[in-house]
């Protein structure tokens, strides 16, 4: 009897000392940039192009933010748009957009009801795709760990001359979970990054949960928005003609690489373009403004791109990669079509350019909308930091 209870002890002992050893393992020391846990596994190598803007964007979709998500949908293109105008050493940026969602009560409490839905990418369709296929659902918001998770596994720049950003957008207390913000965000601004706030509600709340004092720390900028407000479309007379350009602009693209990758690239286009005239005209438009830029450039899966890069990459794709309308084509041919498609690329190109110039100005004397949105707060906070940072931008 003696020796059965014993035999309990210990082994309720050695389970006891294991939990809490497992326990320790699975906190991380997030002040230290070499450590990372089993859910800090970076996605991706960062491979710079010039001067860059990483934009690491954290929303909370627990079962109170649908407006907020309303808001990312509509104002994706206008983001990425307004950043595209930046440039340093008169060189035009590099945006990379990544993506986590958090709060949902569907996602595993161990993984902290958080994941990450896009690595930072330029392929910012990827992005557009992920922000449609998101669903609220309610769960425990914890600021401090989704911040940890994005310093972690997201492939940050270490080159001077670029910028990153996080931008955390919720509603609940910043101090929920068991990672402190504070400590997040001082990992955070050890590797260079910024961290913005946008509180969705009022700004005395938001004040009192911690987001206003999570942006001083991080050194960004605290907002405040209402997240169900929808933000005022202001019609010019150079809209249609936008879209219809930027659909021509579709004819342009030669996707390559295996069968099912340049399929799946040619329909996401079509499909981003549909999603983004779902959500609001204004975000067609500026969907389409984007295409025109530098920006929307697809090397890695674009003929055409890859060529205006590099007129030599069209002969480094295998035959089997090839679309299938340039299967049975000489290699001359193929440079031939592709050089066509530049040249019509770039025509459209430079006239949605200057039609975009038009509507600014236009939207500039019409627009009296102050209020700010999801959309309205992270182009703010990215201009303000980016010019701090030695960008310029176009007017």
């Amino acid at each position: 009897m003696h020796l059965i209870k014993t035999k309990t002890i210990i082994l309720s002992s050695f389970l006891m000392f294991s939990g809490l050893h497992a326990s320790k393992i699975a906190m991380p020391d997030i002040l230290n940039p070499n450590i990372t846990d089993k859910t800090t596994t970076i996605h991706s190598t960062f491979k710079r192009t010039g001067p860059t803007v990483q934009i690491g964007i954290l929303l909370d979709t627990s079962g109170s933010m649908s407006g907020l998500i309303n808001q990312a949908k509509d104002q994706l293109w206008k983001i990425v748009n307004e950043v595209a105008k930046a440039n340093k050493h008169n060189e035009e940026v590099t945006i990379q957009v990544g993506l986590f969602e958090y709060g949902k009560q569907s996602i595993a409490s161990y993984e902290g009801y958080l994941q990450m839905l896009s690595p930072l990418t330029s392929d910012l369709d990827t992005v557009s795709d992920e922000l449609f296929k998101l669903r609220i659902n309610g769960g425990e918001e914890y600021a401090g760990k989704v911040i940890l998770e994005a310093v972690n596994r997201f492939a940050w720049s270490t080159h001077k001359d670029d910028m990153k950003l996080l931008i955390i957008a919720g509603n609940e207390s910043f101090a929920q979970g068991v990672v402190p913000y504070v400590k997040a965000i001082e990992k955070a601004k050890n590797n260079g990054i910024i961290v913005n706030t946008i509180f969705c509600g009022n700004d005395s709340e938001g004040r009192t949960l911690g987001w206003a004092k999570g942006a001083e720390i991080g050194e960004g900028k605290y907002f405040n928005i209402n997240h169900n407000d929808r933000r005022v479309y202001v019609a010019t007379p150079y809209d249609d003609e936008i879209i219809i350009l930027g659909k021509q602009l579709n004819s342009t693209y030669v996707n390559y690489g295996a069968k099912p990758k340049r399929l799946a690239k040619k329909a996401n286009i079509v499909r981003q373009d549909s999603n983004s005239r779902i959500s609001s005209k204004s975000s067609f438009i500026e969907r389409n403004l984007v295409k025109a830029k530098k920006q929307y450039a697809q090397v890695d899966s674009d003929m055409v791109s890859a060529y205006m890069k590099d007129e030599k990459s069209l002969f480094s794709i295998s035959p089997d990669e090839l679309p299938d309308e340039y299967q049975d084509k000489s290699r001359e041919e193929i440079t031939q079509s592709i050089k066509k498609k530049k040249v019509k690329r770039e025509s459209l190109q430079k006239q949605i350019k200057v039609l975009e110039v038009k509507r600014d100005k236009h939207i500039a004397l019409h627009s009296k909308d102050t209020k700010d949105t999801l959309g309205s707060a992270i182009i703010k906070s990215i201009r303000k930091q980016a010019k701090e940072n030695g960008f310029s931008f176009k007017k």
